[in-house]
């Protein structure tokens, strides 16, 4: 049987490196489908599978096109090219399919749709527009997918409730790490900081006002009177509208630039190299799936101050400190409290990176495709 995939909304960030790991990891023997077929952007599939000779590309030019040229193919077209390249299931990993095509199935990956209390931090029309339809739409797929797939108990109970899901047939499946990649870096192990030495925290995610990186400064600034030679680095793609408030602050917090700075979005061996001169990682999103970036940092044994909001507690259990972050001073004490108390803070840093060890990419795999095979050749039988 053959697999197809749809990724003309899979672009960037996450949702790529989710197909670009979920696919290195596929073998025909293992999962049950003789092939998967792959329908994207010509970018797009240039990052997935290598030269994987079970892994068929199809190129499709609209999708390297604007927002009506992709929901064209979506609405009109995708079933066709299912049919037309001898396809036995559809997985749509971005979370919208709204054709007959049968068997499909779906998963779960973006939280802001369904908590409608983050939403106050946008003050764009837009951004909140966007919000209701991508909260209706995915609805809508999820309501309708023969295979659910949730990356968190506590994801699949949220979306359930708003959604009004059944989820009979759904499966709580994490995303992995890939651990050739994130591994320990150059960080201060048996010194302790002192106010005297440099001391740098890396906050890897995108400019979003759920990931409250105006708190985030607002707390390094305030840590200053401890610790002067203190900085921090924002790295990750931007919403303009936050960016341009985050800008605005940095410049009245910092306006020599002297230990504020967002570097924009990096690759991964950018971010890589900028996580091997990191002291601490701050991770203060308010809303998450599965946070693949605390995981990574697990991994690769950077000390993590992480948010209290569920579910990164959940996930890191007793390996990073928590802090509110909502508060610049719940983050400022953490800060400090990490760096008072170094010994303590190693010790959550090596306990991360045990609880990292239970995140496989070729579980992942093993499970995602297993799944999906299992409801095609049940729908096959029927």
């Amino acid at each position: 049987m053959k697999l197809g995939i749809d990724l003309h909304n899979i672009r960037d960030g996450g949702g790529v490196n989710y197909m670009t790991n979920l696919c290195a990891a596929f073998d025909p023997q293992r999962h049950g489908f003789s092939r998967l077929v792959l329908f994207g952007a010509a970018d797009t599939l240039e990052k997935m599978a290598g030269d994987n000779p079970f892994i068929e590309k199809v190129v499709l030019p609209q999708l390297s096109k604007g927002f009506a040229h992709r929901m064209r193919f979506l609405l009109f077209q995708l079933d066709g090219e299912l049919r037309r390249n001898d396809c036995d299931m559809l997985y749509s990993p971005g979370g919208l399919y709204f054709g007959r095509f049968r068997p499909f199935g779906s998963i779960s990956r973006n939280m802001m749709p369904f908590q409608t209390e983050q939403w106050s931090g946008y003050r764009r029309l837009r951004d909140l527009i966007r919000l209701r339809i991508l909260r209706w739409a995915n609805s809508q797929t999820f309501r309708r997918t023969d295979a659910m797939i949730f990356l968190t108990r506590i994801a699949k109970d949220a979306v359930s409730e708003i959604a009004k899901l059944s989820c009979g047939r759904s499966r709580i499946i994490p995303h992995g790490v890939n651990r050739k990649v994130f591994v320990p870096g150059e960080q201060m192990d048996g010194r302790s900081p002192s106010p005297d030495q440099p001391i740098h925290i890396v906050y890897p995610s995108r400019l979003e006002p759920y990931k409250h990186q105006l708190e985030a400064m607002e707390a390094v600034a305030a840590v200053r009177a401890r610790y002067p030679h203190i900085r921090l680095s924002m790295c990750g793609p931007a919403n303009p509208e936050y960016a341009s408030r985050v800008e605005e602050r940095r410049l009245a917090l910092d306006p020599g630039g002297n230990f504020l700075h967002y570097v924009g979005a990096l690759n991964t061996g950018e971010l890589v190299a900028l996580y091997r001169k990191s002291d601490l990682l701050l991770f203060a999103s308010s809303c998450e799936n599965l946070p693949n970036t605390l995981i990574e940092a697990m991994a690769a044994q950077i000390p993590v101050i992480s948010s209290n909001c569920e579910p990164m507690p959940s996930v890191g259990l007793d390996g990073c400190l928590y802090v509110d972050p909502k508060n610049p001073q719940s983050i400022a004490e953490g800060i400090r409290h990490a760096l008072d108390e170094w010994s303590a803070t190693l010790s959550r840093r090596d306990r991360a990176a045990e609880l990292a060890n239970s995140y496989s990419w070729e579980k992942c795999a093993d499970e995602t495709f297993g799944y999906l095979y299992d409801v095609a050749s049940s729908c096959r039988r029927k």
